[in-house]
């Protein structure tokens, strides 16, 4: 087990602390599943900043190799989840199906070829971010973008005096 100390430059304290915590409880009661580990070894790590201004939040999230056909955004009141996928290799395969096949790929004639790998360092997989807003926000107006790897996520916030009303009392 690995212990985490708070240090200024770790921005993802929380998030580390949860994966020992999950090694811990592992550890003391076993895995559940093979297909559990599995999900987790193939969780690809996201960056995310969230900045406010007086009329919207933006969240801002590292996704590089990520196609964009692959990021789903949702908003649901004030939810929002941005999950996607980024499949390592050459011919588009997921990490699971390369171990097993030996990871072939195609080289440029179209013949196969066996590729041995001898480091991976680049994080790929699915990643889901869920950030529950702490105003609520004009789910028609949210914008995204993707420009170099990183998707800018716009949240306007919404008017709380839009829908309100004031009721009048009547006598009887």
């Amino acid at each position: 087990m690995r212990m985490v100390f708070p240090s200024p430059a770790s921005g993802r304290l929380m998030d580390e602390l949860a994966t020992d915590v999950g090694t811990l409880v592992e550890s003391f009661f076993g895995e559940a599943t093979d297909r559990g580990r599995a999900a987790r070894q193939n969780r690809m790590p996201v960056p995310m900043d969230i900045d406010e201004t007086d009329d919207a939040y933006q969240v801002t999230l590292d996704v590089p190799g990520v196609p964009i056909e692959s990021i789903a955004i949702d908003v649901h009141e004030n939810t929002l989840t941005i999950s996607g996928q980024r499949v390592s290799g050459a011919n588009a395969k997921s990490d699971e199906e390369a171990a097993e096949n030996g990871s072939a790929a195609e080289n440029n004639e179209g013949a196969a070829s066996t590729v041995k790998r001898h480091r991976r360092e680049r994080p790929s997989g699915k990643f889901e971010r869920k950030l529950e807003l702490p105003l609520a926000i004009e789910s028609d107006a949210v914008t995204a973008n993707l420009s170099d790897g990183v998707l800018v996520v716009w949240l306007p916030k919404a008017d709380p005096e839009k829908g309100k009303r004031r009721i009048p009392v009547t006598k009887r």
